[in-house]
Order: structure tokens, then C-alpha cells, then sequence
């Protein structure tokens, strides 16, 4: 057995039993295997026969320790937010689609998308009812930014073969074995790593530049057009959403930036990037396709106002767009309105606005915390928010709705939310209800 294999073990059993001591340590090790992959790394390999769930076997052990130490995790005195209730009511949407219309489709790995988005209701609710700190919130910056690293790396060192379809496919995660995936994934985590950059002395602030440099390359080599409208999206709501006397020097981060991510891009690059803004005639076969697709999309919301069943759209839009059998929406919001209905469109769009009232009450009742309190919620929120715009923007020309990235963002704002009540507890102030979280 090869040496990293052993050392993947012995860590992971450390992050097993860390997770039952400290339910922090099951939730960085989760993010962690979520975006390495242990299984299929070569050091992975060797014991792939085995059939071992890691992820599994990590939410486990995470559940148990949140079991174990409930009265310390400072969720406060309402286990459930509004937004947590939401996010229960999606997935519950998801299973009665299913029992009304059976899912002939399912996802890339097998699973029917009401299991896969049950697990990550699970985890999402754990993330929760940990992460309610600000101490807590930092670790889980930096779990998310060391994924980050190992993406990038990845990236820079892949195999030609890799590169089979003239764009990188295929590293890290079963989420990002598509490059629009990829992309928008790590386009989400980059406001996340800039904030950090912000925040932390040279040590950190070293390790959020190499991280960010590796992320923008991966992006540049994914050619992905959905991740450029996501980074195009979220460059403007940075400057838009910064605060004023930050705006300037984070606009001139963000040209500094685009003058790095240009210097690495190559004329395959700019050719897919020309599409995006192309007149009709010029643009590729599949933005056109794509195009007519969601048109039919919306004749058969008309016809099936209640959705056509989660995971039933490739099936189902070959009665009204016959050329496109068996492809996929490459839209969120149209798979959303598509398989689950006007009330599942309601409901994921209840998230998101509930994600950014959060995120907004946050960032103004933060004011009357302490200076150092105040930058560390004040540039946690602002680095969610935008990295949530990033998610949705990416979302309106690939689908995400399944992809477990983007949960972790709608979730994050009840995090940075009862961090502030905690916050405000520890200095001795009446803690706030913060987004229906906490005491009315």
C-alpha cells in the first residue's frame, strides 16, 4: 500500500474521531473530501474496492459529536431558522415530485437527486448549528481556501489528457468532473479568499495570494463561459457592495487581478469568451440550442405548472424541443421551474432573497460590535455575499441546482447570523434576532 494511501487513512481517521471531540474538525474534513476526492486521487485508488463512503462515514461521525456537544454549539434558542426551514421545505418539495412523478433520470454519479440533496440538507444543517462563531467562521474560511490550493494545483499540473475537449475536465470532486462546475465553483470561492487576504497578516496573507493565482488559473483553463459571467457578476457587485472608503482599493485589486487571469489566457480562451456577447447568427450551435431549449422550457411550465418531476427534464423536453433529447437545462432556474414547479421556483427564490436579507441585516447590525468583531462579520458577509452572487450568476447558463456548492452558500449567511448573536452575547450586549434567528 503506497505511503500516501496509509497517511489519507490514518488522517481520516483522526478526522473521524476529531469530529466526535470537536464537530468543527468533521466539517472542515467534509469540505475537505468534498473538494479533493480521496478516492479518486491515485493514492485513492488502491482501496477504491474497499467501497467506502468517506463522505459518509465523515457526516456520521460529524452527526455524533453534534449530538455530544448540542448544548455548547451556541445555535441559540431556536434550533431552526426561516431559512433552515426553507431549505427543508426544497427538499421535501423535491421528494413529493418524486412520488408524484417517478425520476427516470437520474444524476452523473447514480443517485436520485432527492437522495443527493438530502445529504446535503444534512451536512448544510450541521454546518449551522457549528459554524456559529466568528473564531469558527475563519476555520471555515480556510478549510474552503486549502481546497482551493489543491484544486488549483491540480489544475497547473494536469495531464494533456486532461485537456481532451480543449478545456480541463475531470480533477478533484464528482461535482467538478464537468468544467462549468469547476469554474463556478472556484469563481464562488474567490471573494471568500480575497476576504481572508484582507483579514490576515503575512503568513495568511501569502497563502490567500498563491491560492487566489491558482484559482484564477483554473478558471482561465476550465473556458468556461458561465464562469466568466459568474467573475463578470461578481466583479461588479464587489465594487458596488464594498465599503466606501475600501472601494478604490478593491477595484484596483480586481484590475490587478483581470491584468494576472489575462496574462494566462490564450486565443481557444477569447474564442469562447466572443460567444457570450456574439449576435444571433454567430453564436456557437449549443448557445443556440440552449436558447431555443429554454423556450420550449417555458410552453412546458404551461402545460405542467407543478414541474414534470425532479430529474425529468431531459426526458421531458424532448416532447417540445425534440432536437435537445435528452440534454440537460443548462440554466438553474430553468431546471428549478421545469422539474419542480411554480412552487419550487418560489421556494429556491424564498433562499435566495432570504441568503441576501441575512447577509444585508448582518452586515448593518454588526455596527455596534467591537472594531475588530465588526471587520471580521462586516468582510465575512460581504465575501459570502458576493460569492453567492457569483454561484446564481454561473447558475443562469449552467445547473447547479443538484451541485452542493452553492447550498453551502445559502446556508453560510445563518452562520455569519448567529455569530453576530453570539458576538453580542460575549460583550455583554442583548443578543438581536438576526434574519428570524434567534429571540423575537
Amino acid at each position: 500500500m503506497p505511503t500516501k494511501t496509509i497517511l489519507f487513512l490514518l488522517v481520516f481517521v483522526f478526522a473521524c474521531g476529531g469530529a466526535m471531540y470537536a464537530p468543527l474538525v468533521g466539517i472542515v474534513a467534509y469540505i475537505l473530501h468534498y473538494e479533493i476526492s480521496p478516492e479518486t486521487q491515485w493514492w485513492g485508488q488502491s482501496i477504491a474496492h474497499w467501497g467506502i463512503r468517506f463522505s459518509f462515514i465523515l457526516a456520521i461521525f460529524t452527526a455524533v459529536g453534534v449530538a455530544i456537544h448540542h448544548g455548547r454549539l451556541r445555535y441559540g434558542k431556536k434550533i431552526l431558522s426561516r431559512q433552515e426551514w426553507l431549505l427543508i421545505g426544497f427538499v421535501a418539495l423535491i421528494w413529493l415530485s418524486h412520488a408524484l412523478w417517478a425520476t427516470e433520470v437520474k444524476l452523473g454519479g447514480g443517485d436520485h437527486p432527492g437522495f443527493k440533496m438530502t445529504k446535503i440538507l444534512i451536512f448544510v444543517l450541521m454546518l449551522t448549528h457549528v459554524i456559529t462563531t466568528l473564531k469558527r467562521v475563519k476555520v471555515l474560511f480556510w478549510g474552503i481556501i486549502i481546497g482551493t490550493i489543491f484544486l488549483g494545483y491540480q489544475a497547473y499540473t494536469a495531464d494533456p489528457n486532461m485537456f481532451a475537449t480543449g478545456r480541463l475536465n475531470a480533477i478533484g470532486g464528482p461535482d467538478f468532473r464537468e468544467a462549468n462546475f469547476l469554474a463556478a465553483f472556484m469563481a464562488a470561492c474567490l471573494p471568500i479568499i480575497a476576504v481572508q487576504f484582507i483579514m490576515s497578516g503575512r503568513v495568511g496573507k501569502v497563502t490567500c495570494l498563491i491560492a487566489g493565482v491558482l484559482t484564477v488559473n483554473t478558471i482561465v483553463l476550465t473556458r468556461s463561459r458561465g464562469g466568466m459571467v459568474g467573475l463578470a457578476a461578481g466583479a461588479i457587485v464587489a465594487v458596488l457592495a464594498a465599503p466606501k472608503r475600501y472601494r478604490k482599493t478593491i477595484l484596483a485589486g480586481l484590475i490587478i487581478v483581470a491584468i494576472g487571469g489575462y496574462a494566462l489566457t490564450d486565443p481557444g480562451f477569447w474564442g469562447r469568451a466572443g460567444t457570450i456577447t456574439a449576435e444571433e447568427g454567430e453564436r456557437g450551435g449549443s448557445i443556440e440550442g440552449r436558447i431555443d431549449m429554454w423556450k420550449a422550457s417555458v410552453q412546458m411550465l404551461r402545460d405542467r405548472p407543478f414541474g414534470v418531476g425532479a430529474g425529468n427534464f431531459p426526458s421531458a423536453i424532448r416532447n417540445y424541443a425534440g432536437d435537445h433529447l435528452a440534454r440537460d437545462a443548462h440554466s438553474t432556474f430553468v431546471r428549478c421551474y421545469s422539474e419542480l414547479g411554480i412552487q419550487g421556483i418560489l421556494v429556491y427564490l424564498l433562499l435566495i432573497f432570504g441568503s441576501m436579507r441575512i447577509i444585508w441585516r448582518v452586515h448593518k447590525d454588526s455596527k455596534s460590535l467591537s472594531k475588530a468583531d465588526r471587520d471580521v462579520l462586516g468582510w465575512s458577509s460581504y465575501g459570502v455575499g458576493v460569492g453567492l452572487i457569483m454561484f446564481l450568476a454561473c447558475g443562469l447558463t449552467m445547473t447547479t441546482l443538484y451541485v452542493e456548492g452553492p447550498w453551502w452558500f445559502l446556508a453560510m449567511p445563518v452562520c455569519l447570523a448567529r455569530a453576530l448573536e453570539n458576538a453580542r452575547a460575549d460583550a455583554g450586549k442583548k443578543p438581536v434576532a438576526a434574519s428570524g434567528i434567534g429571540n423575537k
